[in-house]
Protein backbone atom coordinates (compact mmCIF):
# COMPACT_ATOMS: atom_id res chain seq x y z
CA UNK A 1 0.00 0.00 0.00
CA UNK A 2 2.73 2.61 0.97
CA UNK A 3 4.49 1.93 -2.15
CA UNK A 4 1.21 2.21 -4.17
CA UNK A 5 1.15 5.87 -2.46
CA UNK A 6 4.71 6.51 -3.29
CA UNK A 7 4.33 6.13 -6.50
CA UNK A 8 1.34 7.98 -7.21
CA UNK A 9 2.72 10.42 -5.31
CA UNK A 10 5.59 10.95 -7.67
CA UNK A 11 3.51 10.96 -10.64
CA UNK A 12 1.56 14.05 -9.42
CA UNK A 13 5.08 15.45 -8.54
CA UNK A 14 5.97 14.98 -12.33
CA UNK A 15 2.72 15.91 -13.60
CA UNK A 16 3.15 19.46 -11.33
CA UNK A 17 6.98 19.85 -12.47
CA UNK A 18 5.79 19.83 -15.85
CA UNK A 19 3.56 23.06 -15.55
CA UNK A 20 4.87 24.43 -12.79
CA UNK A 21 8.15 26.11 -12.25
CA UNK A 22 7.98 26.05 -8.37
CA UNK A 23 9.69 23.45 -6.50
CA UNK A 24 8.04 24.83 -3.37
CA UNK A 25 6.41 21.97 -1.33
CA UNK A 26 3.70 24.39 -0.51
CA UNK A 27 2.81 25.39 -3.87
CA UNK A 28 2.75 21.55 -4.84
CA UNK A 29 -0.11 20.96 -1.76
CA UNK A 30 -1.90 23.84 -2.94
CA UNK A 31 -2.08 22.56 -6.49
CA UNK A 32 -2.53 18.78 -5.40
CA UNK A 33 -5.52 20.21 -3.63
CA UNK A 34 -6.84 22.15 -6.38
CA UNK A 35 -6.92 18.79 -8.40
CA UNK A 36 -8.49 16.56 -6.49
CA UNK A 37 -11.04 19.13 -4.38
CA UNK A 38 -12.52 21.33 -7.44
CA UNK A 39 -14.88 19.04 -8.44
CA UNK A 40 -18.75 19.52 -7.00
CA UNK A 41 -19.27 16.22 -6.91
CA UNK A 42 -17.11 15.59 -3.13
CA UNK A 43 -19.91 17.01 -1.56
CA UNK A 44 -19.29 14.76 1.12
CA UNK A 45 -15.74 16.43 1.32
CA UNK A 46 -16.93 19.86 0.83
CA UNK A 47 -19.26 19.57 3.42
CA UNK A 48 -16.54 18.26 5.99
CA UNK A 49 -14.45 21.30 4.44
CA UNK A 50 -17.11 23.36 5.45
CA UNK A 51 -17.59 22.73 8.94
CA UNK A 52 -13.90 22.30 9.73
CA UNK A 53 -13.59 26.03 8.11
CA UNK A 54 -15.99 27.29 10.17
CA UNK A 55 -14.85 25.70 13.12
CA UNK A 56 -11.32 26.43 12.89
CA UNK A 57 -12.25 30.55 12.20
CA UNK A 58 -14.06 30.24 15.40
CA UNK A 59 -11.37 28.70 17.25
CA UNK A 60 -8.98 31.40 15.81
CA UNK A 61 -11.32 34.17 17.13
CA UNK A 62 -11.44 32.69 21.07
CA UNK A 63 -7.40 32.28 20.43
CA UNK A 64 -6.75 35.92 19.07
CA UNK A 65 -9.25 37.33 21.99
CA UNK A 66 -7.17 34.73 24.59
CA UNK A 67 -3.81 35.65 23.42
CA UNK A 68 -4.45 39.16 23.71
CA UNK A 69 -6.53 38.94 27.32
CA UNK A 70 -3.32 40.06 29.09
CA UNK A 71 -2.96 43.16 27.39
CA UNK A 72 -6.70 44.34 27.26
CA UNK A 73 -7.52 43.31 31.13
CA UNK A 74 -4.39 46.21 32.24
CA UNK A 75 -6.06 48.38 30.05
CA UNK A 76 -9.58 50.89 30.24
CA UNK A 77 -11.13 47.94 27.01
CA UNK A 78 -13.24 45.18 28.27
CA UNK A 79 -12.62 43.69 24.78
CA UNK A 80 -10.70 43.87 21.77
CA UNK A 81 -13.94 45.50 19.92
CA UNK A 82 -13.18 48.26 21.90
CA UNK A 83 -9.32 48.87 20.94
CA UNK A 84 -10.54 47.87 17.62
CA UNK A 85 -13.15 51.21 17.64
CA UNK A 86 -10.72 53.10 18.52
CA UNK A 87 -8.01 51.94 16.08
CA UNK A 88 -10.71 52.51 13.08
CA UNK A 89 -11.86 56.18 14.64
CA UNK A 90 -7.94 57.00 14.37
CA UNK A 91 -8.06 56.81 10.91
CA UNK A 92 -10.77 59.12 10.45
CA UNK A 93 -12.37 62.29 11.38
CA UNK A 94 -15.20 60.57 12.88
CA UNK A 95 -17.69 57.74 12.38
CA UNK A 96 -21.77 57.81 12.70
CA UNK A 97 -22.27 55.21 15.25
CA UNK A 98 -24.09 52.48 13.49
CA UNK A 99 -21.36 52.82 10.74
CA UNK A 100 -18.66 51.68 12.96
CA UNK A 101 -20.82 49.28 14.37
CA UNK A 102 -21.49 47.96 10.86
CA UNK A 103 -18.30 47.97 9.90
CA UNK A 104 -17.16 46.05 12.97
CA UNK A 105 -20.34 43.23 12.24
CA UNK A 106 -21.44 43.78 15.47
CA UNK A 107 -25.64 43.56 16.16
CA UNK A 108 -26.38 47.09 17.19
CA UNK A 109 -26.79 46.31 20.93
CA UNK A 110 -23.49 45.44 21.13
CA UNK A 111 -21.48 47.81 19.56
CA UNK A 112 -23.73 50.15 21.41
CA UNK A 113 -22.85 48.96 24.74
CA UNK A 114 -18.94 48.90 23.21
CA UNK A 115 -19.54 53.09 22.28
CA UNK A 116 -21.05 53.54 26.03
CA UNK A 117 -18.14 51.66 27.44
CA UNK A 118 -16.04 53.80 25.46
CA UNK A 119 -18.18 57.57 26.32
CA UNK A 120 -18.00 56.47 30.35
CA UNK A 121 -14.34 56.12 29.88
CA UNK A 122 -13.90 59.17 27.65
CA UNK A 123 -11.86 57.72 25.38
CA UNK A 124 -13.85 58.99 22.36
CA UNK A 125 -16.66 61.73 22.20
CA UNK A 126 -19.99 62.02 20.82
CA UNK A 127 -21.57 64.82 18.65
CA UNK A 128 -24.61 65.58 16.47
CA UNK A 129 -24.05 64.51 12.78
CA UNK A 130 -24.30 67.72 10.77
CA UNK A 131 -26.31 65.94 7.60
CA UNK A 132 -28.74 63.49 9.53
CA UNK A 133 -29.61 65.66 12.74
CA UNK A 134 -31.31 61.69 14.18
CA UNK A 135 -27.53 60.48 13.91
CA UNK A 136 -24.37 60.88 16.04
CA UNK A 137 -21.46 60.81 15.96
CA UNK A 138 -18.10 59.76 17.74
CA UNK A 139 -14.49 60.57 17.64
CA UNK A 140 -11.87 59.73 19.34
CA UNK A 141 -10.91 61.91 22.47
CA UNK A 142 -7.19 62.72 23.04
CA UNK A 143 -7.40 60.30 26.03
CA UNK A 144 -8.52 57.88 23.32
CA UNK A 145 -5.49 58.68 21.19
CA UNK A 146 -2.74 58.29 24.36
CA UNK A 147 -4.37 54.79 25.12
CA UNK A 148 -4.08 53.37 21.20
CA UNK A 149 -0.16 54.72 21.43
CA UNK A 150 0.50 52.72 24.81
CA UNK A 151 -1.00 49.90 23.78
CA UNK A 152 -0.73 49.63 20.30
CA UNK A 153 2.82 48.27 20.32
CA UNK A 154 1.63 45.57 23.18
CA UNK A 155 -1.24 43.94 21.04
CA UNK A 156 0.96 44.53 17.76
CA UNK A 157 3.42 41.99 19.53
CA UNK A 158 0.33 39.49 20.83
CA UNK A 159 -0.58 39.80 17.09
CA UNK A 160 2.64 38.73 15.73
CA UNK A 161 3.11 35.88 17.94
CA UNK A 162 0.05 34.66 16.80
CA UNK A 163 0.83 34.45 13.13
CA UNK A 164 4.33 33.84 13.07
CA UNK A 165 3.55 30.47 11.74
CA UNK A 166 2.69 31.54 8.41
CA UNK A 167 4.99 33.41 5.40
CA UNK A 168 4.27 36.84 4.50
CA UNK A 169 2.41 34.83 1.47
CA UNK A 170 0.48 32.83 3.71
CA UNK A 171 -0.69 35.70 5.47
CA UNK A 172 -1.77 37.45 2.49
CA UNK A 173 -3.92 34.77 0.86
CA UNK A 174 -5.56 34.13 4.96
CA UNK A 175 -6.37 37.98 4.64
CA UNK A 176 -7.91 37.96 0.47
CA UNK A 177 -9.80 34.38 1.55
CA UNK A 178 -11.03 35.96 5.09
CA UNK A 179 -11.98 39.17 3.03
CA UNK A 180 -13.99 36.71 0.65
CA UNK A 181 -15.94 34.90 3.32
CA UNK A 182 -16.82 38.30 5.43
CA UNK A 183 -17.96 40.23 2.11
CA UNK A 184 -15.38 43.06 1.31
Amino acid sequence: MKAKLIHTLIDQLDEFSKSNESENIEDFAIWLSGKYFKSDNTNSHNDHLDLMLAFQISMLNKEIKKQTKSVISDSPFSSLDGYSFLLHLDQVESYRKMEIIELHKLEAPTGIEVIKRLLSKGLITEFNDQEDKRAKRIKLSEKGRKEIVKLKPQIDEEFSKFSKALSLKEKLSLVSAMNKLIGN
